[in-house]
């Protein structure tokens, strides 16, 4: 006796499927083909169950926003997480941007549970708009690093312009013409204590004060000396520091070109070189002395222009030192 059967499509999960092809079964007995069936069947709900099974992190609002916020030294939210697999969700490392830290209170989430994650986000000297990340590693196979985001914009308790001063270059006698103006964005009243320059020949002081605004100007005390000038105004306020950047080059009246003179140490006869001296403005001078520190030469000098003089040098470079330097003095 000869059995036939038809097709079955058999669906263990929404993953896996099962179809049992018609067969004949021969010489064996009707409930032992069943029997065979119904361990494949077994085997393959099994397989999908366990397949399927899997941590899951979650959290409804990954994203916190907290607005613009004025004056504050930190900023604190907690995230909430959510396992929602079928396994425990191990977290195994946080890696937070720069100013947050974070915990994560469990480090193991069980499935259908939570946790709550802690950061902290520290602001000082951090201003204007910021978005930091918080990165959560786990076993979650889909989704392995988990993102978390803190995003806002951080004002600070008192507001200045200009952010930064550019000076250009200056001469040693030029005028200042900079200001400085400040608003105190608080709701409670803020002092102006102290004003203070950390560059050599420029001062600030407060010319107009009120409750809530503050102007300061820069002035030179002249000469400034030759060089860069690299420095900051630090205003003292009630509420905390401000520093304003001050940068610029300030470049002699007398330009000399060549700026050094190089000679042979093996030259025993006078040696002639040319220099040229030229105002940096334009403005007229006069050479009134040329005098070599140490070594043995002579000079000619001879005008060119209102602005501009020429030099000639002679000098026997084995009389002169490593330190060895010629002192002109000009009417400039």
């Amino acid at each position: 006796m000869k059995s036939i059967f038809l097709p079955l499509n058999f669906s263990a999960s929404p993953f896996f499927y099962l179809r049992a092809s018609a067969f004949i079964c021969g010489s064996r007995s009707l409930s032992s083909c069943f029997l065979n069936l119904k361990r494949v069947l077994f085997a393959s709900v099994y397989l999908a169950l366990t397949s399927y099974a899997a941590p899951r992190v979650h959290c409804d609002a990954p994203k916190y926003d907290f607005g613009t916020v004025i004056g504050e030294d930190k900023i604190t939210h907690e995230f909430m997480l959510m396992n929602n697999g079928d396994e425990p969700l191990v977290i195994s490392k946080i890696k937070n941007c720069c100013g947050v830290a974070s915990t994560i209170t469990p480090m193991e989430i069980l499935p259908g549970s939570n946790a709550i994650c802690k950061a902290i986000f520290t602001t000082r000297n951090r201003y204007g708009k910021q978005n930091k990340q918080i990165l959560i590693a786990s076993n979650d196979r889909k989704n392995p690093y988990f993102e978390l985001k803190m995003v806002g914009t951080l004002l600070r308790p008192v507001e200045f312009s200009p952010r930064l001063i550019r000076l250009g270059t200056l001469l040693p006698d030029a005028d200042c013409c900079q200001t400085i103006t400040a608003t105190n964005l608080l709701e409670r009243t803020v002092t102006l204590q102290l004003v203070e320059s950390t560059i050599k020949g420029i001062r600030a002081e407060v010319i107009e004060s009120t409750d809530r605004n503050w102007s300061i100007e820069l002035k030179f005390i002249p000469p400034l000396m030759p060089g860069k000038i690299n420095g900051q105004i630090q205003l003292h306020f009630s509420s905390g520091t401000v520093s304003v950047p001050i940068i610029g080059v300030v470049k002699p009246i007398i330009q000399v070109v060549p700026e050094q003179i190089q000679f042979s140490s093996r030259a025993t006869n006078a040696s002639q070189r040319l220099v040229m001296l030229r105002s940096s403005d334009g403005r007229p001078f006069d050479i009134f002395s040329i005098q070599l520190g140490t070594g043995k030469g002579s000079f000619e000098s001879e005008k060119l222009s209102d602005d501009c003089w020429q030099l000639k040098l002679s000098v026997v470079p084995d009389s002169l030192f490593s330190t060895s330097s010629v002192q002109i003095k000009t009417s400039c």
